[in-house]
């Protein structure tokens, strides 16, 4: 039979150990993004750019108007659908610099994805460095028509924010996981190292075609881009515009 003191010891023995183990497991989380964000398949665009091929399993598109605003849709194409097609016609609109990193498999580019702290595209980075106003559209999971806004940019965030609930859109702040306040979030390399990141659930990313489809036949047909996607990028518009 054990003492008292003997299961005493025992005890803190085994509170010791767990605090240890729970401390070295906190510590592992906060230094390992691939822990953080442990669905995406590749740890950097790098390593993903290569194991893939350009022209088969993605693609990129941008065009650099010379401004001082950059509109990018990151997760774009197949990846997380409707994105692309929203930063597109939002840069269009303000004659903004435009990027887009686009799935184009016919299945699994959810593979594709590579969180924002880590992606470590080129063309990007240095577009980034050459604007001052930088709007990232993302998809987010979620059936009701809602934008979740974060970022580091608190101005330009304040102006997205008043700007689409004149329109009518239901904006609210991001949940933890999707605020876009990390100094390494590809959203906040620009030249004033903060920007703003839109998560748009998936219900409002269909309300952006008439028919709700979003195939990719049914986004890359223009005349099926609703009216819904028109007042978001023109809100995002008139943002930029008093920002700037």
């Amino acid at each position: 039979m054990y003492s008292s003191n003997q299961r005493a010891i025992s005890f803190l023995k085994i509170t010791t150990l767990s605090t240890v183990c729970f401390l070295t497991f906190f510590f592992y989380l906060t230094l390992s993004p691939k822990a953080i964000y442990a669905n995406d398949l590749y740890t950097s665009m790098t390593e993903l750019m290569a194991d893939t091929e350009e022209g088969n399993d993605w693609e990129i598109a941008y065009k650099n108007n010379k401004s001082s605003a950059l509109i990018a849709a990151i997760h774009g194409g197949n990846i997380e659908p409707g994105t692309t097609e929203v930063a597109k016609l939002t840069a269009a609109m303000g004659a903004y610099n435009y990027y887009s990193f686009q799935g184009i498999r016919s299945t699994n580019n959810a593979s594709l994805h590579v969180t924002s702290v880590n992606f470590d595209e080129p063309i990007i980075e240095d577009m980034q460095q050459q604007v001052s106003n930088s709007v990232m559209i993302h998809g987010a999971n979620g059936d009701a028509p809602i934008v979740y806004i974060g970022g580091k940019d608190d101005d330009l965030k304040a102006s997205i924010e008043e700007q689409l609930e004149i329109k009518d859109f239901d904006v609210q702040t991001s949940p933890s996981h999707l605020e876009g306040e990390a100094d390494e979030n590809i959203a906040n390399k620009n030249n004033k190292n903060a920007g703003v990141q839109l998560e748009l659930t998936t219900g409002l990313r269909q309300s952006f075609f008439n028919d709700l489809d979003l195939t990719m036949n049914s986004r890359q047909d223009q005349s099926n881009w609703s009216l819904e996607m028109y007042d978001f990028a023109q809100a995002i518009q008139t943002a930029i515009h008093e920002q700037e």
